[in-house]
C-alpha cells in the first residue's frame, strides 16, 4: 500500500468545507450551494411587535409571557423575567412558567378551540319561549 497518508484533520476539513477559500476574507469559505434556505429561517424567528400576555385558562400560577407576534399570528414565546424579588430570605420566581403555557399559543389556532359560548338546549327553550313575553332580552 504505497500513497500519502491522510490526517483525521484533513479527512474532517473535506466534509467541512463548503467550498474554495475566499481571497478577501481567508478565514471564510465561498459557497457552491444555495443559502436561500437561511432565508425561511431567521424569517421564522422575526416578529413585528411583542406583547405581554398570561394564560389565565385553568392556571394557577398566571406567568407572564413575552408573545412575539408576526402578521397578526403569534410566532413564538418566552417567559417574562422582570418579576419582583420575593426579599433575600425567598427564592426568586424568574424564570417562571410551566411546559404547558410554553405550548399555549398553538391552542389559539387549534380547530377544537371553543371561540363562542355555549348554551344548553333546553336553557335555549326557555329563552325563547321567555323572549316572546318580553321585549327586554336581559328580563327574558
Amino acid at each position: 500500500m504505497s500513497g500519502k497518508r491522510v490526517s483525521p484533520l484533513d479527512h474532517l476539513r473535506h466534509f467541512a468545507s463548503t467550498g474554495a477559500l475566499n481571497a478577501d476574507l481567508p478565514w471564510s469559505a465561498a459557497g457552491r450551494r444555495s443559502r436561500d434556505w437561511e432565508r425561511a429561517y431567521r424569517r421564522r424567528w422575526q416578529h413585528d411587535k411583542v406583547v405581554r400576555s398570561t394564560h389565565g385558562v385553568n392556571c394557577t400560577g398566571s406567568c407572564s409571557w413575552k408573545i412575539h407576534v408576526k402578521d397578526g399570528i403569534i410566532t413564538w414565546e418566552t417567559q417574562q423575567t422582570d418579576y419582583p424579588s420575593n426579599g433575600a430570605d425567598t427564592p426568586d420566581y424568574e424564570p417562571r412558567g410551566c411546559p404547558r403555557g410554553a405550548s399555549f399559543s398553538w391552542y389559539t389556532y387549534s380547530p377544537l378551540r371553543v371561540k363562542y359560548p355555549y348554551v344548553r338546549g333546553e336553557l335555549l327553550d326557555l329563552w325563547r319561549a321567555a323572549r316572546k313575553r318580553h321585549d327586554d332580552p336581559v328580563d327574558a
